[in-house]
């Protein structure tokens, strides 16, 4: 099943380093003209996340549970506990 998903496709880069993105992907993944995309490289493989997906991800992450401070909060907090060391 893996195996099926990752159909390899190879594709030549040109002088200035573009790809081009099988229309299959690029509707998968909603990459439209002028999509900003996120390019890392690990371990000897270049990976390609859409911001808008990437910037998701990371507000996912950082929503805090019910009843939970965010991070946001949590860190006005230490800030106002460490104003009150301060001050003695």
């Amino acid at each position: 099943m893996v195996m099926e998903m990752m159909k390899i496709r190879s594709r030549a880069v040109t002088a200035r380093g573009g790809i081009t993105i099988p229309s299959e992907m690029r509707k998968r993944l909603r990459l439209k003209p002028g999509t900003l995309v996120d390019l890392r490289e690990e371990n000897g493989r270049l990976g390609l996340t859409p911001i808008k997906r990437l910037l998701d991800e990371i507000q996912g992450s950082l929503r805090p549970s019910p009843g939970e401070l965010s991070a946001f909060e949590a860190w006005f907090e230490e800030r106002k506990r460490e104003r009150m060391r301060e001050k003695r």
